[in-house]
């Protein structure tokens, strides 16, 4: 038995914590390339925006694909695979000669950070915890702060002494050594399987390996309720969102005169109040009905865009960092939380992955959308007010989820059938 003295549980977390800043940090590193890409190959702007696209449908694409193999194949040599996979692909796309080329590299290294980054890293804490899900959840995500704050120094930096080319290697080598081991190591799918219990937890008697193995639940069987489409729906517009303000809002900031070394205060100070949101809302997930949370962070984070989109010099921005960090970032644990909830530990890849293919559409067309409507008005405030209503009608979806009254799977691991309804089935 592994762990019998000291609940494992934490340590699943710090794989978190390391898969998702690493994944975050990869995917990141992407706007570094820009220039020096558009410099080598004579590349327009809208040809590197469609590399963001690659990356979005190559995820979106192998989650659904993934979440079975999460809930039931081999993980760790998933997630072990996945790093092999990322490290080739960027490997070979640091010796690309041509845009194309390049592109296939894209996809693949966006697979491989797609099979040992975000969506595993949920699993895995998702099954290892209930009670305390939302502050695992939180500390696991404040990975993502990390890659923010690490990241951009570091990218930069080896750009400097090298190259794109370089600098891309050397990112990748240094991924994949610190993923690795950490993986090897700490990837084990469920506390059962090594005699613990869910929160570490030490009545009863541990479940065998077999008594928790996740059963052949079809697709069918998980989307057929209402649940399964209002997580997923409120999901996908609060997430598009930030995809599309992440991109465009330097650009706002500077097209009404706030210098990029006034934005570069801005920038940090969100990053805070981001993570502090996503440690403060995952304790308190903990501890209440995750609904009202849901929508009081989006609605928060609503106020902070809307100061975004009025305000007129450095203070309003400063100001709007508030809502828009403690918003933004206190919402992210929270779908997870939802999602564990409502459909159980034993199905929550493949909810996951469906839920990630449903939101495509809406990942892929929300800053083009948002580029051209700032073209037709001239500006980002109308498309960023209507960004604004777009989270408000996501908050009002996820306020009609039904959170069943004992979590699918808890007390009976054999009865999923259902899931994701109360009442169903």
């Amino acid at each position: 038995m592994v762990g019998s003295s000291r609940f494992f549980g934490w340590r699943i977390v710090l794989l978190g914590v390391v898969s998702n800043a690493i994944g975050v940090g990869l995917i990141g590193a992407y706007a570094f390339m820009v220039t020096p890409l558009i410099e080598e190959f004579g590349a327009t702007p809208a040809q590197l925006g469609f590399g963001m696209s690659i990356i979005i449908v190559s995820m979106a694409l192998t989650a659904p694909v993934l979440g079975p193999v999460l809930d039931r194949g081999p993980l760790r040599a998933t997630m072990l695979t996945g790093i092999v996979v990322m490290l080739g692909a960027l490997g070979l796309l640091s010796n690309g000669s041509a845009l194309w080329q390049l592109a296939v590299c894209l996809a693949f290294a966006a697979v491989g950070v797609s099979m040992f980054g975000m969506l595993p890293a949920k699993v895995l804490i998702v099954n290892w915890f209930v009670r305390k899900r939302g502050r695992a959840l939180a500390v696991a995500y404040a990975g993502t702060s990390l890659a923010g704050f690490a990241m951009p120094p570091i990218v930069a930096g080896l750009i400097e002494l090298t190259s794109w080319r370089g600098a891309l290697l050397w990112i990748a080598v240094g991924a994949a050594t610190i993923a690795a081991p950490a993986v090897a190591c700490l990837a084990i799918r469920r506390p059962e399987d090594i005699g613990e219990h869910p929160d570490g937890d030490p009545s009863g008697t541990p479940l065998p390996i077999e008594g928790v193995s996740a059963p052949a639940v079809s697709v069918r069987s998980i989307a057929r309720g209402t649940n399964f489409w209002l997580i997923g729906l409120g999901d996908a517009l609060a997430m598009c969102v930030p995809v599309a303000t992440g991109l465009f809002f330097v650009r706002h900031l500077e097209e009404i005169g706030i210098a990029r070394t006034q934005i570069a205060l801005v920038m940090p100070l969100m990053a805070v109040f981001s993570l502090s949101g996503k440690l403060s809302v995952g304790f308190l997930a903990d501890r209440m009905d995750p609904r009202p949370l849901v929508v009081g962070t989006l609605a928060l984070h609503v106020v902070g865009l809307w100061i975004v989109a009025l305000g007129t010099g450095l203070e309003s921005m400063l100001m709007a960092a508030l809502p828009l960090g403690v918003g933004g970032g206190g919402f992210i644990p929270l779908p997870g939380v939802l999602q564990g909830r409502c459909f159980g530990r034993l199905v929550i890849g493949r909810v996951s992955g469906l839920h990630a293919l449903l939101g495509l559409p809406f990942m892929l067309a929300a800053a083009p959308m948002v580029g051209l409507a700032a073209s037709s008005t001239g500006s980002f405030v109308a498309p960023f007010l209507v960004l604004g209503c777009v989270q408000l009608v996501a908050a009002g979806v996820f306020a009609f989820v039904r959170v069943p009254s004992a979590e699918p799977g808890r007390g009976s691991l054999a009865r999923v059938e259902g899931v994701g309804d109360p009442g169903a089935g």
